[in-house]
């Protein structure tokens, strides 16, 4: 007996056959959900994410899964420890392979869109051949999203990386991968490889590859819209491609090259960290924003590099770890960001420039679309400093997009002052201008029983700042 009075009834037909509903008291047709065809549940139940997969078993007691079409395998979830300490006992590496294996078992001759591999990759001999395994498992199973992340926690330690088996892939199995994650990986493509024709999703990490065979396999993906290159090994870190990649949106690069050059003329979004390179994308006119971070950099050679290779740039954010200010007014480089409407500066202040933050102000001369700008000081000789040459010598520059102001990390040195003085006098459009004072990133500093002169800064920011402001501005300052 139903739970409920009024709930429809199922006239079940041979096995096979579909179900013939009955109509309620009310005359509407429905049917039960489990009586529906088990390929037609599987699929259903197929695009919910694995764990609500797991618990569809609760729908009925004669809906039992015996397979699921998204596998994940992460080492630390299932022997219940922290991944970078499975390689200490040999059980737990046994027990892991065990159970991959026990799985894979069950879902042989099964489709499997996605396999996930995560696993340190630091016994090569014991692993080596069961990931293969793996991989062969992946090709049979029509498999179109496949993981392997293998790189250990000290990967540096480790120089023998898993060995891609390009022989177990056949044409048929390259052309359906569409998301691709390889870490800790070594990749040695035969020479007929032609790279893979529909890859939408590609995160390469701690690969050995030849420079060439990168190049030449990326120059055949020109389905691909996510591509991401963090800290690979390659004998020449050049890499351009000059290849279209038409499809391309984002590409992120960590700690690889040593110039890195992409035809993709609809790129939306570059991230970038690592050494102080050019970075040539002037084929991306879409561009809408880059995030880029150099180690070391002088701050106007770093922005020149950037105007040249990002010309068409929306908005840019910068961050220099070390980073160097030269005494320089003249902008010389005619070119200018046509497209840049939104500046992020993160600006690490070594206590030798600290005269020399107003000279920074010589690159908005190439920005005359500004309508956003944030800059964010971090530098301990910056408070109250009074070195520095004043906004007179600067010139005139107007900013008449300018509408936005934050700084935050204002500790009310002479260049940060004159600097902002600056921009307020010659930004008639300005709106909202917003200073916070003290430390970029907030963090508790020693001051002694005083405490930082947070009172003082913010004194002197609304003494200046105030009665030069466009009437309508709205002025804010936190300490």
């Amino acid at each position: 007996m139903d739970m409920m009075t009024n709930s429809p009834t199922i006239q079940e037909t041979g096995h096979g056959d579909h179900p013939k509903p009955t109509n309620n008291s009310n005359n509407r047709p429905s049917a039960r959900f489990c009586h529906l065809h088990p390929d037609i549940l599987y699929r259903i139940a197929s695009k919910l994410p694995p764990k609500e997969f797991a618990k569809t078993s609760i729908l009925s007691s004669d809906w039992r899964w015996s397979a699921c079409p998204r596998l994940t395998f992460d080492a630390a979830a299932i022997c219940k420890c922290r991944r970078e300490v499975l390689h200490l006992h040999n059980r737990f590496r046994s027990y892991y392979i065990n159970e991959v294996n026990g799985v894979l078992h069950i879902h042989q001759d099964k489709l499997v869109e996605t396999l996930e591999v995560k696993v340190d990759f630091v016994d090569s001999i014991l692993l080596a051949h069961h990931i293969d395994t793996w991989v062969h498992f992946a090709v049979s199973s029509r498999t179109k999203n496949l993981t392997l992340d293998l790189k250990p926690k000290r990967f540096s330690e480790y120089d023998d990386r898993y060995v891609f088996p390009f022989q177990l892939l056949d044409q048929e199995s390259i052309s359906r991968l569409q998301h691709m994650q390889l870490s800790f990986v070594s990749l040695n493509p035969p020479s007929q490889f032609k790279g893979f024709p529909n890859l939408r999703k590609l995160h390469l990490q701690t690969l050995h590859i030849n420079r060439k065979d990168l190049e030449n396999m990326l120059s055949s993906c020109s389905t691909l819209e996510w591509l991401c290159i963090d800290r690979c090994r390659l004998d020449d870190e050049l890499i351009i491609v000059d290849s279209p990649l038409p499809r391309l949106l984002y590409l992120r690069v960590h700690f690889c090259f040593t110039k890195i050059k992409f035809n993709a003329v609809n790129l939306a979004t570059v991230e970038y960290d690592g050494d102080f390179i050019p970075i040539d994308l002037v084929q991306s006119s879409k561009l809408q924003s880059a995030n880029i971070r150099f180690m070391t950099a002088t701050f106007q050679h770093a922005l020149i590099s950037l105007l040249n290779g990002l010309p068409s740039v929306q908005s840019l954010t910068l961050q220099i770890r070390v980073q160097y200010i030269q005494k320089q007014w003249l902008w010389d480089n005619p070119l200018k960001f046509t497209n840049l409407k939104h500046i992020q500066l993160v600006m690490f202040i070594l206590l030798e420039d600290v005269d020399k933050v107003l000279y920074s102000l010589a690159f908005f001369r190439a920005t005359p679309f500004i309508e956003k700008l944030e800059v964010h000081f971090a530098g301990c000789g910056l408070w109250l400093a009074e070195a520095g040459p004043s906004r007179k010598d600067l010139g005139q520059c107007k900013y008449v997009h300018l509408k936005n102001i934050w700084i935050s990390g204002f500790k009310a040195a002479k260049g940060q002052l004159e600097f902002l003085l600056h921009l307020i006098e010659n930004a008639p459009a300005l709106e909202v201008l917003l200073v916070e004072i003290g430390e970029y990133p907030p963090f508790n500093s020693w001051f002694g029983a005083g405490g930082p002169p947070i009172k003082k800064a913010m004194d002197i920011a609304r003494t200046c700042m105030r009665p030069i402001l466009p009437q309508n501005a709205t002025f804010d300052i936190k300490g």
